[in-house]
């Protein structure tokens, strides 16, 4: 995935949202959408929620609905390397 992809939101009338930076729709469904950005997490909530477009190759997304919240989670770090689980051990 290409972390340096731009992301940005635009929003109209909270009706319409335009996102670019989109990875991957973790979940969605009337009330929520949940997706990962290359900014991190973003949550979607509202209401009559639905995905107009999505082109992952793109990075785009589209969705209609009634629009209440956008919220971030913490950005998740590509660069950090996984624990060695024989470290973990022996702790």
């Amino acid at each position: 995935m290409d972390e340096k992809r731009e992301h940005s939101i635009m929003l109209v009338d909270r009706q319409n949202l335009s996102l670019q930076g989109v990875q991957h729709v973790d979940n969605f469904d009337d009330d929520t959408i949940v997706l990962l950005t290359t900014m991190g997490p973003l949550t979607v909530r509202g209401h009559n929620l639905r995905i107009e477009t999505l082109d992952l190759e793109q990075g785009r997304f589209v969705a209609s609905g009634e629009f209440d919240a956008l919220q971030y989670g913490k950005k998740r770090s590509s660069s950090r390397t996984p624990e060695n689980p024989w470290k973990k051990l022996w702790r």
